[in-house]
């Protein structure tokens, strides 16, 4: 009985989420050759000049990485009516943004992977161009990230779905998609969850009492005399009597 084939589903883990045994990149001699194709010869290979405007300061990725992501993120998402750029939404700086979230060896892991997917070497050697990606045309890009998506070393998929959540993760924070997307925002927050007390309860307001009536000038009224209890029957004169 024959056993179908069945590529195994790999879990891409982004900054914040709980990472496994291994490294997401790190699959066997054929990711570490690709690795080293990218990485370790990379002095030798063609570089790619930064775009302008990323020359600003990056917590974690390099001008010409960000660069890269850029490129990449032109051809993820591509022109849509009521959507923004990528480059209107800075992408490569909020991509720098979450990469800086992670630690200090998944930095360098996602940082080599940039270089090995924009690599003209592994470039030539794999998809027979001789440019690197942001230097390609754009059907020879997409033809590459095409190559990465469907690729039978499970490095270049498992990269090709890190490198995709990246961008899309990036993009779709900036607050310019929101109105496209139709979402409203995240809801305002309260006094509790901004860690102040909550205020206080205004007071009703007291009706106005009414004003006081002045008292009249002159000598002060003398008080009413009572008249005097009359007397019992046995105090009356009796008649006869003097």
């Amino acid at each position: 009985m024959l056993r179908r084939n069945r590529y195994r589903r790999e879990r891409i883990l982004l900054p914040g989420e709980h990472e496994g045994r291994r490294s997401f990149l790190k699959w066997g001699l054929a990711g570490t050759a690709l690795l080293f194709v990218g990485g370790g010869t990379w002095l030798a290979t063609r570089r790619t000049r930064p775009a302008p405007g990323i020359g600003g300061p990056l917590a974690a990725l390099s001008p010409m990485e960000a660069t890269v992501m850029l490129s990449l993120g032109e051809r993820l998402v591509p022109p849509r009516p009521g959507f923004p750029r990528p480059a209107d939404v800075e992408l490569p700086r909020r991509v720098d943004a979450v990469v800086a979230l992670a630690s200090p060896p998944a930095q360098a892991e996602i940082r080599q992977l940039v270089r090995l997917f924009d690599s003209a070497l592994a470039g030539f050697l794999l998809d027979g161009q001789f440019r690197t990606f942001s230097d390609s045309a754009p059907e020879q890009q997409d033809a590459r990230i095409r190559a990465w998506q469907v690729s039978r070393f499970t490095l270049r998929r498992t990269g090709y779905r890190a490198l995709k959540k990246l961008v899309y993760a990036a993009y779709y924070a900036a607050p310019e998609t929101w109105p496209a997307i139709g979402y409203p925002g995240p809801p305002s927050l309260g006094p509790a969850d901004r860690g102040e007390s909550p205020p206080k309860p205004a007071r009703a307001e007291e009706p106005p009492k009414p004003p006081r009536r002045p008292r009249p000038a002159g000598p002060a009224p003398r008080p009413v005399e009572e008249a005097p209890a009359p007397r019992s029957g046995m105090d009356l004169p009796q008649e006869g009597k003097p």
